[in-house]
């Protein structure tokens, strides 16, 4: 099982106490009279804004009348929650929601992520990772740098338990963002990691045409726990969103119609990193 990140155990504790509360027919307001909290502590204990106590969550478990079994495991979660995560020392360089992503990230058993612009980061070169960077408004280049290679060691090693599976519209790779022999030896990179077990590296040609969902990059977050939803991290011109399995965006869209949609393109419009070079060789 990957490793949990407390990020997003402390999402997922949040979430199991909501739903411990509204199951045993408890608002909010009955928690603060029953325990003599108040009603902020209440309040920001149910939005993972803070970490809880042992002691605090065992007095929520009695009162939401929980088996053994569902408090050992709510305890596990804010134990897990407790932790400081891998990336710490990169905190302040990171929005919100991007320090959600990466417990996203650190904790999914499978990643499904496309990409219409730029090879995903996970895949890119220090190389064609500089290049990008160098054009972005941070002050805090190498360190951004750093942190990816990190990811990379993490995600990418034999000791990684995820499965990851990338496609990548032509495009990204037909953008010249460095040097020829940067974008050359980018290519060759995808190769290698296709070789990977439990990586796979897809390109949709120029020559299939449209295809579903091809204007947006997004990623797909698949959790090793049945009760764990999936998440989509969409990346818009105006900023990031994240939607849980039960959130829409724009005209009803799902996060099982990004999931489909990537299932189409992955067997009816790509071809492997391999394949797209082949076809693409000079002469």
């Amino acid at each position: 099982m990957p490793d949990v990140d407390p990020m997003f155990s402390r999402q997922l504790l949040s979430a199991q106490l909501q739903a411990a509360r509204k199951k045993a027919g408890y608002s909010q307001l009955d928690v603060q009279r029953e325990t003599t909290w108040s009603l902020s502590k209440v309040m920001r204990l149910e939005s993972g804004r803070v970490k809880i106590s042992t002691t605090d969550l065992r007095a929520l478990a009695i009162f939401y009348n929980l088996s053994e079994e569902e408090s050992r495991r709510l305890e596990q979660i804010a134990k897990e929650a407790r932790e400081q995560p891998w990336w710490h020392e990169y905190r302040d360089l990171l929005s919100e929601g991007f320090q959600s992503y990466l417990g996203y990230e650190a904790s999914a058993a499978v990643i499904r992520n496309f990409e219409t612009l730029f090879i995903p980061g996970l895949l890119q070169t220090e190389g064609y990772a500089r290049a990008l960077l160098k054009q972005s408004v941070v002050p805090e280049k190498d360190e951004l740098l750093d942190l990816r290679m990190k990811r990379q060691e993490r995600m990418l090693g034999e000791s990684s338990e995820t499965e990851l599976r990338f496609l990548i519209d032509e495009a990204a790779l037909r953008r010249v963002v460095v040097k020829p022999e940067v974008m050359a030896a980018q290519v060759d990179h995808l190769e290698s990691l296709n070789s990977l077990d439990h990586v796979s590296v897809g390109v949709v040609p120029f020559k299939r045409g449209l295809y579903p969902l091809l204007r947006s990059p997004y990623v797909i977050f698949e959790f090793p726990r049945a009760e764990q939803e999936r998440v989509v991290y969409l990346e818009n011109p105006d900023g990031s969103v994240i939607l849980n399995n039960k959130a829409t965006v724009g005209v009803q869209r799902s996060v099982e119609d990004y999931l489909e949609a990537f299932w189409d393109v992955e067997n009816r419009y790509a071809q492997t990193i391999s394949e797209w070079r082949r076809a693409n060789a000079p002469g």
